[in-house]
């Protein structure tokens, strides 16, 4: 058990020290506190800075990714087409030419 100062001067000067001691403790855990506070704002606010350019980012993409598919569909159309006027026209060869053979053919 501790002891007891002899002298009430004594006795105030150690609660006052202690008074001054509590009071220097609570300003350092409040400023340790503003300094967490501080550090978790600009926390998130990195977070959600980062959040928005991935979101950017993404949609980006998606974009490039429509547009590169409206092209593939566009590209894919274009050579059915193609595909169709050339089988036409060999069809329209081959009974050209089938019109021919049975025109110098003997009957």
């Amino acid at each position: 058990m501790p002891s007891r100062p002899a002298d009430p001067l004594d006795a105030e000067r150690d609660v006052r020290d202690l008074k001054h001691q509590i009071a220097a403790l609570r300003e350092e855990l409040e400023k340790e506190r503003a300094r967490r506070d501080e550090a978790v704002a600009s926390a998130v606010a990195h977070a959600n800075d980062q959040i928005g350019q991935l979101k950017g980012t993404a949609a980006a993409l998606r974009d490039t990714l429509e547009q590169l598919h409206a092209g593939a569909a566009a590209a894919l159309a274009e050579a059915r087409a193609a595909d169709r006027a050339e089988i036409a026209h060999l069809q329209a060869m081959i009974r050209a030419l089938r019109d021919e053979l049975e025109s110098v053919q003997p009957k």
